[in-house]
């Protein structure tokens, strides 16, 4: 279960100022960067305080994108996941109620007046319709909105469950790729082991061989998906 959310809501006074037009959201000021975000260390390493930057937000992260004062600092949020009971769980459904910034969702929530339908068919319509995973929900959007770098924090997908590393982390891949295709620089901590392979095939034959083939064992003991 999640956990509950830190209340108040205060948001962090660098977020950016956004309103909701005709089911989209609007930002007075656009912005050129963002920083999408997962769950793993490198959160830390987050622009805070930097008003260039977007943070977009997913999940149930709620408390995680906190600056230092305890203000929640992420511009957007993105629950991709139907926004009912039989799949949230009570402090899911408050936070989707409750989330002071915009929130994506897969379908109408009037609960929340921040709450916005994910322009799905449009973006599979103009790029390709490959999404296993929210983070290349966010890959898609921020290219279609015309930013100019994208910086990956805590997205330890390889570290994760056997759908995480395989399923998700293809998907991933593939979006950034395309993304650095058109001229957007993609910005990865190391550790988060991202657009990253063991050594390099073939020229390091035996490390390389060697690497996968224990990485790939450590895929049988994992679960499926959370």
């Amino acid at each position: 279960m999640s956990r509950p959310v830190n209340h108040p809501l205060v948001l962090s006074p660098v977020n950016a100022r956004t309103s909701i037009e005709a089911g989209r959201v609007v930002l007075s000021q656009p912005r050129m960067k963002v920083a999408i975000t997962g769950a793993g260390r490198t959160l830390r390493d987050l622009p805070w305080d930097d008003s260039e930057w977007e943070i977009w937000g997913l999940n149930n992260f709620w408390n995680a994108l906190r600056d230092s004062e305890g203000r929640l600092r992420a511009d957007r949020w993105f629950e991709i996941h139907p926004p009912t009971t039989d799949i949230q769980d009570p402090h899911d459904m408050e936070w989707l109620r409750t989330c002071p910034v915009p929130i994506y969702t897969t379908q109408a929530f009037p609960a929340n007046p921040n709450a916005v339908v994910f322009p799905v068919n449009r973006l599979a319509k103009k790029y390709r319709d490959y999404f296993s995973c929210t983070f290349a929900y966010q890959i898609a959007l921020a290219m279609d909105e015309g930013f100019r770098e994208i910086a990956l924090h805590g997205l330890e997908l390889a570290l994760g469950t056997q759908r995480e590393a395989t399923v998700e982390r293809a998907c991933l891949n593939w979006w950034l790729g395309y993304a650095e295709g058109q001229g957007i620089r993609i910005t990865i901590p190391d550790s988060d082991f991202v657009l990253s392979h063991f050594a390099r095939y073939g020229f390091d034959y035996w490390n390389e061989a060697k690497a996968v083939e224990q990485y790939c064992g450590t895929l049988v003991h994992r679960k499926i998906a959370e």
